[in-house]
């Protein structure tokens, strides 16, 4: 199959993945705070950034593991395969086991912190079904997802990932809408969720016949690279990622919660369809180093151009349609106020700033670069939850993004910087002009837009969509020809 149709193969199963995920997001979120209440709502955002923290078990291992298999897929050695694979699944088994064990300490103790504002009860069992999901993925698929990366085929993962999300929407929905208690409706979830992992065994099973993960014909044993370097980013990512909603738990309410986690949901799925052009090219650009470099670094400019400038298009459109959304998709939840601008603005400088960093970090993962880069890393984090901590007391949320927005500003032009200067040998200075012109494109396009767009009432759904197909078409323009005018001028 030729790189061309792995990555349309890749990209496109991976945009569905993220609009059955996004349309999951969009649906149960306000029915559960209709049902249950802001409350419950915040409880289980939070729940799952916890979770996301004891995952930290397993960072590193899936990380280091493709970058260890490239070498072995190019070269078709199915024995150096079969070891590398194997010592990773050792690493997952320990890992898991950590997990479950951790899952039950964080069950006792986020029911101990939340008890005065819900069920303790109902709070430790829910830790524990959500977490049941990820103990099932230490198990049995952390070691077939790092091949299935490797080996260019994450679409597998991406849609066998979508027909377990639309099936977990339909189950949950008719549970929800029929009274079923919110443990009931995780508990099937979980189920739901459980069983994607079944399909992916037999999945692997029948494409890697000579596949064996018990590494018997081996006196040594083999040990992953730059497992504790890739730990390393995998954890400040984390802590950086899953840190907002734990400080709000902490410092604010599980209202406050809830109105960080509707933000944090919308733009987490804009999020993910920025990332869903980037699916599988780090696979491609990993093998791509190693066999042709200068047409892979063309190959990476052309990459950038076109992420920058459907990175544009898509926060110009945000900007200019979100209000009237936030209107639509909160006008039932009553409990607390959704409507906050200076939020939006916020969540919306914060995304454009992280987001433009996602085609240098796909290529630093690409070359393997975790030890070299994990200064960086770590500056970042520090930076961040020590914003964080301070801001959060002085100005709530929006402390929490003004912390996000300052180190973001110092990671996103670092890895810039450093993806041009140490692995593809470029000047910074066109990669830092483009930046500098998608933004300022940005800034003209909402201003120009903003009174016509929000001048037109919408009282529901079906208003915002037809808004939309008018203001999408018209917010493409600039970018396009901007992106004729860059496409194809040459790497330097």
């Amino acid at each position: 199959m030729s790189t061309r149709a792995v990555i349309l193969k890749n990209i496109s199963a991976n945009l569905l993945l993220q609009i059955i995920t996004a349309l999951g997001g969009f649906i149960l979120p306000p029915l559960i705070v209709v049902t249950y209440g802001s409350a419950t709502n915040g409880m289980i955002a939070s729940i799952k950034q916890f979770i996301a923290y004891l995952t930290l078990l397993e960072a590193g291992i899936g990380a280091a593991a493709i970058v260890a298999l490239y070498q072995a897929l190019t070269s078709r050695n199915i024995c150096l395969r079969n070891r590398i694979l194997a010592a990773t699944q050792r690493f997952y088994r320990i890992s898991g086991s950590l997990f479950a064990l951790g899952l039950l300490v964080l069950a006792i103790l986020f029911a101990w912190l939340t008890e005065k504002q819900i069920s303790a009860t109902l709070t430790f069992y829910m830790v524990l079904v959500m977490g049941a999901v990820n103990i099932m993925d230490f198990f049995f698929f952390g070691s077939y997802r790092a091949l299935l990366t490797a080996d260019q085929k994450t679409y597998v993962v991406s849609v066998v990932q979508a027909g377990s999300i639309l099936a977990n929407i339909a189950v949950c929905y008719w549970l929800i809408k029929s009274g079923y208690s919110i443990l009931i409706v995780q508990i099937a979830s979980s189920i739901i969720l459980i069983s994607k992992f079944f399909l992916y065994r037999c999945y692997v099973k029948h494409t890697y016949p000579d596949l064996d993960q018990q590494d018997t014909n081996h006196a040594e044993p083999y040990h992953l690279q730059q497992t504790w370097d890739a730990l390393t980013h995998q954890l400040t990512g984390l802590l950086i990622f899953s840190s907002p909603l734990v400080l709000i738990t902490l410092f604010l309410s599980l209202k406050d919660a809830s109105i960080y986690a509707v933000y944090a949901l919308i733009f987490g799925a804009i999020k993910m369809a920025l990332q869903s052009i980037s699916q599988g090219m780090q696979a491609i650009f990993g093998h791509g180093l190693n066999i042709d470099f200068n047409h892979t670094k063309r190959n990476f400019c052309r990459y950038n151009r076109l992420f920058m400038c459907f990175l544009g298009w898509v926060y110009t459109c945000t900007g200019l349609l979100l209000a009237p959304f936030i209107q639509i998709y909160t006008e039932k939840m009553t409990d607390a106020n959704y409507h906050q601008p200076l939020l939006g603005l916020l969540f919306l400088l914060v995304g454009i700033i992280e987001n433009s960093r996602i085609p240098a970090m796909t290529m630093i993962m690409a070359a393997g670069r975790y030890k070299e880069t994990k200064p960086q890393a770590l500056i970042e984090a520090a930076l961040n939850l020590t914003c964080s901590i301070c801001f959060i007391q002085l100005w709530g949320i929006a402390g929490i993004l003004l912390a996000a927005l300052t180190s973001f500003l110092y990671r996103s032009s670092e890895m810039l910087y450093y993806n041009c200067k140490h692995i593809l040998s470029l000047s910074c200075v066109r990669p830092y002009m483009l930046w500098l012109t998608i933004y300022t494109t940005i800034a003209i396009s909402i201003s120009v837009g903003w009174h016509p767009v929000n001048s037109i009432k919408v009282h529901h759904f079906l208003d915002w969509v037809k808004l939309s197909c008018m203001t999408a078409p018209v917010a493409a323009i600039p970018f396009s020809i901007l992106l004729i005018i860059i496409y194809r001028r040459p790497a330097q």
